[in-house]
């Protein structure tokens, strides 16, 4: 055996080891035709194959960069679909990040607090503290001066009552029976008493009697948005005025009666109730079926008032021997307070009536 090298073999091997390209099926460097022994190789690629970062040139990316496109993804998934932590998004544009501060209506989560069933309750049990102690402060605001509890008793009606009230009040002739019941001297509600003062009739009836006076001055082209205060403005007024005449006269005087504030507030309202059929008949009847209308309801409201105040300012007995005693004054205070009533009457219900 012949342990020589020929010379073939000897010059292909020195090639190899100067970086020559070989003749053929020799190892190579990765498509560039160059061998692993070849210093140009060794400065473009390390002793596993992979690519050797070149100086001042872009760095081989390994892994795909996805740091910023995961950041704008949960940024525009984020609380309210577009928060980006309270700073806009600037790589969507500048019209998207000035949108991108709040997904919900005006910037504000609000609306979606109160679905939580628990801050729902919560809500509601703050609001529910709140209505009682303001409830409980007008209580005690309003007992200073008038005691709630005699305020239901006037309010304390029903249908029947209010029926029968309306037609004691247009038909007081066939009545006999005057006087008020009562119950461990605390008068009979007003729902079981027909002769009880009530303040629901004549609240109704103030209310009424301004719509109405607003609908005749609208027939009449009269009407302007002002008129409606004004109208009830001069009612409040002049009732005011009446029953501090009638205090005054019972004060100068000096008559011990049963009757109440409430309760004269209770008469000297019951007027309204003629003074809308007197302008409910002269829109019908003209100027002629409004006065006729309006002696008829004066003359009922006398009887219905002197016949009622005569047990209030009387007392129990209520009949007409004991002003002859010589009690007079009694009886010129119930002159004067039911003659007060046409009187009132015809001044708030003549200038609506064309």
């Amino acid at each position: 055996m012949d342990y020589s090298m020929s010379g073939a073999r000897k010059s292909r091997l020195g090639q190899q080891v100067r970086g020559r390209k070989p003749a053929g099926g020799e190892s190579r460097g990765p498509g560039d035709g160059t061998t692993m022994y070849d210093p140009q190789y060794q400065q473009q690629y390390d002793i596993y194959g992979q690519p050797v970062p070149q100086q001042g040139g872009p760095q081989p990316q390994l892994f795909e960069d996805t740091s910023g496109q995961a950041y704008n993804n949960y940024g525009n998934q984020g609380y309210g679909g577009g928060v980006d932590y309270g700073y806009p998004n600037t790589r969507q544009g500048g019209q998207q990040g000035q949108q991108a501060y709040g997904a919900y209506p005006g910037n504000m989560p609000g609306p979606q607090i109160f679905q939580d069933p628990m801050v729902a309750n919560m809500a509601m049990q703050y609001g529910q503290s709140l209505a009682s102690q303001g409830r409980e402060y007008m209580d005690k605001k309003i007992e200073k001066y008038v005691s709630t509890s005699q305020i239901k008793y006037y309010f304390a009606v029903d249908t029947h009552y209010v029926m029968k009230k309306l037609q004691l009040l247009l038909f007081p002739y066939t009545h006999t029976d005057w006087s008020v019941r009562y119950e461990q001297d605390t008068p009979v509600q007003p729902r079981h008493e027909v002769n009880a003062p009530d303040l629901y009739i004549p609240l109704m009836a103030v209310v009424t009697y301004i719509l109405v006076a607003g609908l005749c001055l609208g027939l009449q082209k009269r009407f302007s948005p002002d008129v409606l205060g004004m109208q009830a403005s001069s009612a409040l007024v002049w009732l005011v005025l009446e029953i501090f005449i009638i205090l005054a006269t019972l004060y100068v005087t000096a008559i011990q009666t049963h009757i109440k504030t409430l309760d004269l507030l209770a008469f000297s309202s019951y007027k309204y109730v003629g003074m809308i059929v007197s302008l409910l008949a002269g829109l019908v009847m003209d100027s002629l079926g409004y006065y006729g209308v309006l002696a008829y309801c004066s003359l009922s409201l006398v009887v219905f008032m002197f016949r009622t105040l005569r047990w209030q300012v009387q007392g129990s007995g209520g009949t007409m021997e004991a002003y002859s005693v010589g009690n007079k004054r009694r009886l010129y205070l119930l002159l004067f307070m039911s003659g007060l009533q046409p009187l009132m009457m015809w001044w708030l219900t003549h200038h609506l009536v064309a």
